[in-house]
């Protein structure tokens, strides 16, 4: 029987267990339908040292912090900012950390749609942690990356889900006055096995790449090798036309912890929290055209990583940020996500989604259509 080292239904996928193992026994498994990643150990070889369950986050949960203020961000830069997403506040601020000579791990992309967590010290190198990426990134040996360099008395810039922070945190065991952290505001993290499996399925196994955001669209895109564009999916355009984005932003294949994750608020783990500023005064919304970030200075060399970086910035209320997004209030967790776990596991991931918004696909699909159509030839002879 494999030994457990925190509930599974708790457990992030931090990969912390696995960075701590001294007899590297531990691995990140898939498992279940959805494919998330979850420790395995190798009984044959643990020492029984528990070191895994002493870094665990789960077990022993990292402090968590209002935000000191908030800005509305761009890139200064106006090439720059069209090529991020949103504002382009983790490009700069990454830009200017290896500018005064420190080290970015940040989250990139390799052919077979493979997402994954990479050591940055050539500015050259940062556009490949542009854009997001709807998935959980893997870890990998990171944390004992960072952990070498922070001993080398290297400054680090770790960018990551709020999870992936605590895991780096935990792991550490001790505050690193050259450690500087940022988190995303997280809506929650699919899997790559079923990110991988339907990239498959959508180009009958020729798609290599993906992308997800275009400014303020939400664009899904698959690409083959030579960057062809093999698939693409804009969410505001078609509601309810691709499982994988719909099923992401309802809320059914993100991990279990996501739905009572304890970062979903605005009490935050790391030195700066960034994602998108939703709600936005309409009084700054023209000098946003493509996407403005959100960017939460926690704590003071979080503040002074900010302000020393190439961006525009308006100061703006907490409170603004916070009634905009609402994973900076509470997690969400729709009610249906525990019958949409039970049938997938019979039916697939597919039917039980389509089972389970069958009332919003009919509408989005079939009767506001229909009612456009309606209206439409009702307003033509009103002309005649």
């Amino acid at each position: 029987m494999n030994k457990t080292i925190c509930p599974e239904s708790k457990c992030t996928g931090c990969y912390a267990c696995v960075n701590i193992c001294p007899r590297h026994c531990i691995e990140m498994r898939p498992k279940g339908v959805l494919g998330h990643v979850f420790p395995y150990i190798n009984n044959s070889l643990c020492i029984n040292c528990n070191l895994c369950k002493q870094v665990c986050q789960v077990n022993n949960p990292v402090q968590l912090i209002q935000p000191i203020n908030a800005y509305a961000g761009k890139h200064q830069e106006e090439k720059v900012y069209l090529s991020c997403t949103s504002g382009g506040a983790s490009y700069a601020i990454s830009q200017n950390f290896l500018q005064r000579g420190g080290i970015v791990y940040g989250c990139v992309e390799s052919k077979g749609v493979h997402i994954y967590h990479k050591r940055i010290e050539n500015i050259k190198d940062l556009q490949f942690l542009k854009g997001s990426k709807y998935t959980q990134s893997d870890i990998g040996s990171v944390f004992i990356q960072v952990k070498d360099d922070l001993k080398l008395d290297k400054k680090v810039l770790f960018i990551g889900t709020p999870c992936q922070v605590a895991g780096l945190k935990s792991f550490l065991r001790k505050e690193c006055n050259n450690l500087y952290t940022m988190d995303l505001i997280c809506h929650g993290t699919p899997s790559q096995e079923f990110l991988r499996s339907y990239v498959r399925k959508k180009t009958n196994g020729q798609g290599h790449f993906v992308s997800f955001r275009r400014g303020n669209e939400y664009l899904l895109q698959i690409f083959d090798d030579d960057d062809n564009v093999l698939y693409r999916y804009n969410l505001w355009e078609h509601r309810y036309k691709d499982l994988y984005f719909n099923a992401f932003i309802d809320g059914y294949i993100s991990r279990e912890s996501c739905v009572h994750c304890r970062y979903a608020s605005s009490d935050r783990c790391s030195d700066i929290t960034i994602g998108d500023f939703w709600g936005l005064d309409d009084n700054l919304r023209e000098i946003f055209k493509n996407g403005c970030s959100c960017i939460l200075p926690i704590t003071r060399k979080g503040d002074e990583l900010i302000l020393s970086s190439r961006m525009v910035l308006y100061s703006r209320s907490v409170e603004e940020a916070i009634s905009g997004n609402e994973r900076l209030r509470s997690p969400k967790e729709n009610p249906r996500r525990c019958y949409f776990d039970f049938i997938a596991k019979c039916i697939g991931i597919q039917m039980a989604y389509t089972i389970c918004e069958l009332d919003h696909i009919f509408k989005y699909l079939v009767r506001y259509p229909i009612e456009r159509y309606i209206r439409a030839k009702i307003h033509n002879i009103s002309k005649i």
